[in-house]
């Protein structure tokens, strides 16, 4: 789609996605409440992807159909090259704590996240281990490793690769120590996303759950990137943003 406007490529993808909200009987796009006073939402990519590749477009138009305006999107990409975004969620994580201080200063009050895949990894360390929790209301992750994925064994060369290993160090460390207090976490996973192996695995450790504290969302059976470009996934979880 090189060469093509940013908003034609968005609509072109929304239309080879839009049946299945139609075939599941679901809301007309922009059906949802508009106007509504939310929190900003930051958008971050996972593992080798970055924050210019065109499903990114489908989850922003979305956002606009439901009512948020284009400047309440702020879209965080941690590199320009896709396959090269592969280091360890704690790196990307000290950065990730910095834009969030950033775009929460910058919008006068907490944000809200949609992270994908191993970015949900990247947020929570930044919410849990970098002080970010001070800037952030909602956390909503879409295929995101939360207990590891054995096909994480594919990246072994890569800090990010071993880092999603079940049992890895870094995810022990991340699920022994609790959730943060005042956010929000909602893990939407799929019994159909290849990426994660077992798929339960991308849902956060109920123990460490509570009313309070959040929820896990089973979506259903979307592939990994179809999690972010599926509007029935969509309006499963944009209730949980506020």
């Amino acid at each position: 789609m090189e060469g093509t406007p940013s908003g034609t490529r968005r609509a072109l993808l929304r239309s080879a996605t839009a049946g299945t909200a139609a075939a599941l009987g679901l809301p007309a796009l922009g059906s949802a409440a508009a106007g509504e006073d939310r929190d900003s939402v930051v958008l971050l990519h996972g593992y080798m992807d970055t924050g210019d590749t065109p499903w990114w477009d489908v989850l922003t138009g979305y956002l606009e159909d439901d009512g948020y305006d284009a400047d309440e999107i702020h879209q965080m990409s941690l590199g320009d090259i896709p396959g090269t975004t592969t280091d360890s969620p704690s790196d990307y994580g000290e950065v990730v704590a910095r834009e969030l201080e950033r775009i929460s200063d910058e919008e006068g009050g907490p944000v809200d996240v949609i992270a994908h895949s191993m970015g949900g990894l990247d947020t929570r360390w930044a919410i849990e281990k970098e002080g970010a929790a001070a800037h952030v209301d909602d956390l909503v992750t879409l295929g995101s490793p939360h207990q590891g994925t054995y096909v994480a064994y594919v990246g072994v060369l890569t800090e990010g690769g071993r880092d999603m290993i079940p049992g890895s160090t870094l995810l022990e460390e991340l699920n022994q120590d609790g959730l943060a207090s005042g956010v929000s976490y909602t893990a939407v996973w799929s019994h159909a996303d290849e990426l994660i192996a077992p798929s339960p695995y991308a849902s956060i450790p109920e123990y460490m759950l509570t009313d309070a504290t959040g929820r896990n969302i089973n979506s259903g059976i979307q592939e990994h990137i179809q999690l972010l470009v599926d509007r029935s996934v969509f309006d499963q979880y944009i209730g949980h943003l506020g």
